[in-house]
């Protein structure tokens, strides 16, 4: 890396940690002003620094945007499919990965387990949203406002005698979910169906994606989906990772 190169990311660092006026800029890189302003002035005209009318030199929106990119340009899919594989192999259970996309929770990967049953979920299908472990996990993490708007004019089925179909009880749910760390699916959209879900932060700590594991069981059996909570949640961790995702 060049000197100039460096000394502009010293500048971007220092004035992540706040305002800062040229002069405070300048001791840090340990020059005169006036080459701290010759420094500064290309990165203003970029839009990566702003200068306030107090005097101070802030972020500029243009990282901002070109951070937006970055994160748009991460192909969940592709860094996930190793771990879900190996979670797959683990257990013999089929895994899945969903992603909040616009006012849709969809189904972006699957990797099919030993047990031959059939299930609803395919590749690009709309997760349900009240019953699917993966789906109550995504929304667990979200903004009441924004939770309230993926439910507008959802429909609350029943399919089974198990499914969740008021929507305070499903309120009730989620709070559980966000304290706990997981959501299950106990035969709530299929019969012999069960799931446990845990989300994925990404690189800014938000919560848009999830990895479910499914089992299909005669008897409902939330034991042991407590005991495999803590193998999906290594798995969303480790995806996490890859990211980006530093846990706080």
């Amino acid at each position: 890396m060049s000197k100039t190169v460096a000394k502009a990311v010293q500048v971007l660092d220092t004035v992540a940690e706040g305002p800062r006026t040229v002069s405070e800029l300048a001791r840090g890189l340990g020059v005169h002003a006036s080459t701290a302003l010759r420094m500064l002035q290309p990165m203003l005209d970029a839009g990566l620094l702003a200068r306030g009318s107090d005097g101070r030199y802030r972020l500029g929106l243009r990282l901002a945007e070109l951070g937006q990119q970055v994160l748009e340009g991460i192909d969940l899919r592709s860094i996930a499919r190793p771990h879900l594989i190996a979670l797959a192999e683990a257990t013999r259970a089929t895994v899945h990965l969903s992603q909040l996309v616009d006012d849709r929770i969809v189904y972006v990967d699957k990797i099919e387990g030993a047990a031959t049953i059939r299930t609803y979920s395919r590749i690009g299908r709309s997760v349900p949203l009240h019953t699917a472990a993966a789906s109550k996990v995504i929304m667990a993490a979200l903004s009441p406002e924004r939770r309230k708007r993926l439910l507008a004019g959802h429909e609350f089925t029943r399919y089974t005698e198990h499914t969740i179909t008021d929507p305070d009880q499903l309120d009730e749910c989620l709070a559980e979910v966000a304290r706990r760390g997981y959501a299950t699916d106990e035969a709530e959209f299929e019969p012999l169906v069960h799931c446990v879900g845990v989300g994925v932060p990404d690189i800014s700590g938000r919560v848009g994606a999830a990895v479910s594991l499914t089992t299909v069981r005669a008897s409902r059996d939330s034991g042991e989906l407590r005991r495999l909570a803590p193998h999906v949640r290594n798995t969303a961790m480790a995806i996490a990772a890859d990211l980006g995702h530093q846990p706080s």
